[in-house]
């Protein structure tokens, strides 16, 4: 069964960082919220425009390294409660010593989230998207700066977005799924 295909967005190609960024704070006046840019080196005055201020890696992190902090911990006092040795008239549960592990665990278990955490929210590993059919995106990490206005985007049209990245940008690509 066939189904029809349904456009993703529209691509814009610009001849410089500048026309890029401008760009993306035009449509971002406009009103259009999903869009995506594309540039060969990194741009950070995309991040406003683009509404790159996403903190669920940090939380990652964070929940990771408590749980590994609790996992180190509580695993070393049931041992010590499981099999007690009063050597020395030391207590079952001594602090100081339990820290070692308990900050190790922490640190690999924040790594861990923290690394996972980015590959979902990245939905990696994506072995296809509809960009790469696209020949303007080619030239993404060569040469080109391409911003992409998604077709799920409340006030995307096909006829009035495309018409006034017109107005913007050197050319203008249909992107289907």
């Amino acid at each position: 069964m066939k189904t029809e295909p349904t456009p993703y967005g529209l691509l814009a190609e610009f001849h410089s960082a500048e026309a890029l960024i401008d760009a993306c704070e035009s449509a971002r006046a406009a009103g259009y919220r999903r869009l995506e840019a594309f540039s060969p080196f990194p741009l950070e005055e995309l991040d406003a425009p683009l509404g790159l201020i996403d903190r669920r890696v940090q939380a990652f992190a964070i929940v990771g390294g408590v749980l590994g902090a609790a996992c180190g911990f509580g695993l070393q006092v049931y041992a010590n409660l499981d099999y007690p040795l009063n050597i020395g008239a030391r207590p079952l549960i001594a602090l100081p010593a339990f820290m070692v592990i308990t900050f190790l665990l922490a640190v690999l278990f924040a790594c861990l989230a923290t690394v996972l955490g980015l590959f979902m929210l990245c939905r990696l590993p994506r072995l296809h998207h509809p960009l790469f059919d696209a020949s303007a995106f080619a030239g993404a990490s060569d040469d080109r700066f391409l911003l992409c206005l998604l077709a799920d985007d409340v006030h995307f049209h096909l006829a009035d977005t495309r018409a006034w990245l017109a107005e913007r940008a050197e050319s203008v690509t249909e992107v289907w799924q």
